[in-house]
């Protein structure tokens, strides 16, 4: 039997009469409060992650290949998209499709107001599932085999700002020589959230920009790819770069919204700092208790040490009765992070301002590794600092003294 085990339960006070009672309740509710505050700021920093991750990805693409003399302005030096080299880089093991994209700056004029825009034309190759995801009204796009299409959907950003709605008729303005024109149709609204790309983005045919480019059919302003893993992007780039000729370049989706990707690496730094916090408080906490049960508990340590106990049995005794607290802290905190977790899943209680964080609700996902690691973690630090005072308690208790206090 494990006799440090079997006496630390007898140890744990089981009324309100002694006063390590309600610092153990105390106690146990600081680790849950910690565990559940961790579990929560994981899953909501692997939300956001995620969730903005996959809208900038989706409305571009995690890799595009462009003219390399090519600066940031819409009006690209175009590049044909039927070099036989293609082929080789849809053999690449994490590429999963590539698609040709032309883009043009233009002026749409509604009943009052005028506004710039870009037109994205795209292809029959063209994975539209992001865009129909967030559409609101309408429907998307059809590109028919033999004409092009005047088809176009529009963001509810410019819908709203000129007043436009599905079914009218949209005219457009292209500045070159001579300066163009064209009539589109509004066939769908849509809403990703991501601010400045919703507003400054119109879908319609890649035909309709050829022709005002004066470009043949397998010419376009850059190709998109699309990846199997984004955490293999930089490998996949510069296996990309070594398929393509000098004049052609590849860059990720990364490189072309820095800030933003960087913004999004700042919650990793937070969530850092917040663990560490917690992870202290949780440790102070579980030593205040530990230290307040032995003080209790310091006439029977002296018994225990008069029959025969080594300092090593009687540390163990206050370590395992600080397990046990850590346990049911963690217990506790878990449930209460994960019902949290499941609620604002499904019904979306915390909303926010999608023009300023991308989304219009506060994201969750849940990651075994990280639940693994905030567990874990917490165990072992925990742990690890406890076995200080549970070994001051029994080295530094003098037996003749623990006897006398009462």
């Amino acid at each position: 039997m494990n006799i440090s085990h079997h006496l630390s339960k007898k140890l744990i006070p089981e009324d309100g009469q002694r006063i390590s009672r309600p610092i153990m309740v105390i106690s146990i509710i600081s680790v849950a409060l910690g565990v559940c505050i961790l579990v929560l700021a994981f899953a909501i920093t692997s939300g956001f992650k995620n969730e903005i991750r996959s809208k900038i990805v989706g409305f571009g693409s995690h890799i595009e290949i462009v003219h390399f003399d090519n600066n940031n302005s819409y009006e690209s030096v175009p590049i044909r998209n039927d070099f036989d080299f293609y082929d080789a880089i849809r053999t690449l093991e994490n590429v999963q499709s590539i698609q040709s994209i032309a883009t043009k700056a233009g002026i749409v004029k509604g009943e009052e107001d005028i506004e710039g825009i870009v037109f994205k034309g795209i292809g029959k190759d063209y994975n539209s599932s992001f865009f129909e995801k967030y559409l609101i009204k309408g429907r998307f796009i059809q590109l028919p085999d033999s004409t092009s299409s005047n088809e176009i959907i529009i963001s509810e950003a410019l819908a709203n700002k000129l007043h436009l709605d599905t079914g009218q008729r949209l005219l457009a303005y292209f500045v070159q020589q001579p300066v163009r024109q064209r009539l589109f149709t509004i066939t769908g609204i849509y809403n990703t959230g991501l601010g400045t790309h919703d507003k400054n983005t119109i879908i319609t045919d890649i035909r309709q920009i050829q022709k005002l480019n004066d470009w043949d059919k397998n010419m376009a302003s850059g190709i998109e790819i699309l990846l199997n893993n984004f955490d293999q992007i930089d490998k996949t780039n510069d296996q990309i770069n070594d398929i393509l000729p000098p004049d052609m370049q590849a860059n990720t989706v990364i490189e072309r919204n820095r800030e933003t990707f960087d913004w999004i690496n700042l919650f990793n730094q937070n969530v850092y700092i917040l663990i560490l916090l917690i992870v202290i408080i949780t440790a102070v906490s579980l030593i205040s208790t530990q230290l307040t049960i032995s003080l209790e508990h310091i006439t029977t340590i002296g018994i225990l040490k008069t029959l025969g106990c080594t300092n090593v049995v009687i540390r163990n005794i206050f370590l395992y009765i600080s397990v046990r607290i850590l346990g049911f802290g963690l217990l506790f905190g878990n449930v209460i992070a994960f019902i949290l977790c499941y609620l604002q899943g499904k019904f979306k209680i915390i909303t926010l301002n999608a023009e300023n964080y991308f989304v219009s609700f506060v994201p969750i996902q849940l990651d075994v590794w990280h639940i693994l690691l905030v567990n874990l973690g917490t165990i072992f630090i925990c742990i690890f600092i406890l076995i200080i005072p549970s070994y001051f308690v029994a080295v530094k208790t003098k037996t003749i003294d623990a006897l006398r206090m009462e």
